[in-house]
């Protein structure tokens, strides 16, 4: 699977994913484990493009085919450029500084300009180019800076098969053909300027290839006039810049391009593996994927003996001043809770945190505050993750009194709800002794909205 495949998987999955939140986990487990279980031996990506299939949405088979297109065009751009600027030539030379002004500058400014805006904290100018053309949804916004990274790399490689088909042009066009290369112009420039401008642009090679250094004698003999002939005493001078002209282009246009190229797929890697491990919803597929079903599925919940080492869930204090929403949830319950624990008009901090950037931000953020007693809100009806567990680690180590609650669906009956809690004894045991867990009745306009 490609690289711009594997960005594609991830917003064809957040979209799916997100038409699902709201499912029962058990529902969805059941499901998924048991079409992973018929999927031995499959890597994490071929796995999850498996699962979008078998759900209906088929990623665009003509991904590949259409970034190999654009791959070409621009590499036929850049060979197109390169042999314009050699076949032109008028007084059948090629005239040396339209040649540095249009193959080396242009191409070296242009990939400056685009360095700044993929670091610098600007606008990005090529957002009008792609985000219309994607479908609307709140999947998209977790995946924003997916995006971006998406269109700097495909930017950034199709900027190297460019800078390539203008090198293969030039090479092409140096053993077939009888280039004449001279410089002239209008103003008076001088041999000693021309002679510094090239100096400094072949400073980075002069020790490696000392010839591929243009000598005083050959700018002062390669300067040609208007409607003068080639000197014929020594032709063999207008044909000596090349070595100069090679690597020019592959210090100033290839390398570069290389370079950037190299660090924008890797970049770009390193956050597809990011989002498919820390989003809220493609790791709940992937713990559903590969963790084995429990007892519940042969007997009911509410069937459950209830377990002899349970503690008793405490109460709601009579308010907090730090509330931590963990996961995306369903807005209606969302705005529901919000109205619940904020409806006494205090100063409480609400702070959402869906992944694994957030939460260290909402950590630092917190570290800040005064420590005062926080409630940690999770999706009661999915299992407690590595990530909730990290969190509450952290949690516990800035605050005193820290309360988990597992909210659980709505219309979920009391019978389970008391289930529900023992159920998350377990995990309360590899927290801190400062979280403790808590319990609460959902707004009435969930439950019987």
């Amino acid at each position: 699977m490609s690289i711009w495949e594997k960005s594609l998987l991830l917003i064809l999955l957040r979209q799916q994913l997100e038409s699902e939140r709201t499912t029962d986990w058990q529902v969805l487990h059941r499901r998924d484990r048991g079409w992973a279980l018929a999927q031995p031996g499959q890597p994490p990506w071929q796995l999850l493009r498996g699962w979008l299939q078998q759900q209906g949405v088929s990623p665009a088979s003509g991904t590949t085919l259409f970034i190999y297109g654009i791959g070409v065009a621009a590499f036929m751009s850049g060979f197109a450029l390169m042999a314009g600027l050699l076949a032109y030539q008028p007084f059948q030379r090629i005239n040396l500084l339209w040649f540095l002004l249009i193959a080396l500058f242009l191409p070296f400014v242009w990939w400056l300009l685009a360095l700044f805006f993929t670091g610098a904290q600007v606008p990005f100018p090529l957002r009008t180019l792609y985000e219309h053309r994607l479908p609307q949804g709140r999947f998209l916004i977790p995946l924003s800076a997916l995006l971006k990274q998406t269109v700097v790399a495909l930017g950034q490689h199709l900027s190297l098969l460019f800078a390539g088909g203008m090198l293969i042009a030039f090479l092409l066009y140096l053993l077939l053909t009888d280039l004449a290369f001279g410089w002239s112009s209008t103003l008076d420039l001088g041999n000693d300027l021309i002679h510094q401008i090239t100096a400094t642009l072949a400073w980075p090679w002069q020790n490696l290839w000392p010839d591929a250094v243009p000598s005083m004698a050959l700018i002062e003999q390669t300067h040609y006039f208007r409607a003068a002939p080639l000197a014929v005493e020594q032709p063999v001078l207008y044909g000596q810049w090349w070595r100069f002209l090679l690597m020019s282009l592959l210090v100033y246009l290839l390398l570069p391009r290389l370079a950037t190229a190299a660090w924008a797929r890797y970049r770009l890697s390193r956050m597809q593996e990011r989002v498919r491990q820390n989003d809220a919803l493609i790791s709940g597929l992937w713990q559903r994927l590969t963790s084995e079903l429990i007892d519940q599925e042969a007997e009911p919940v509410e069937q459950r003996e209830p377990s002899g080492q349970a503690v008793e869930p405490a109460t709601h204090p009579d308010r907090y001043a730090q509330i931590i929403c963990w996961g995306v949830w369903p807005d209606t319950l969302l705005g529901a809770l919000r109205e619940q624990l904020l409806r006494d008009g205090t100063e409480t901090r609400w702070i959402a945190v869906d992944s694994a950037t957030t939460q260290d931000a909402s950590l630092a953020a917190l570290d800040g505050l005064p420590d005062q007693p926080l409630l940690l809100l999770c999706k009661g009806w999915e299992p407690p993750t590595g990530e909730l567990a990290d969190l509450c680690q952290g949690l516990a180590g800035q605050r005193s009194r820290l309360f988990l609650w597992p909210v659980p669906l709505p219309g979920m009956s009391e019978a389970r709800q008391r289930n529900l809690i023992q159920s998350w004894q377990s995990f309360m045991r590899q927290l801190p002794d400062s979280v403790h867990l808590t319990s609460g009745h959902l707004p009435q306009a969930v439950m019987h909205g």
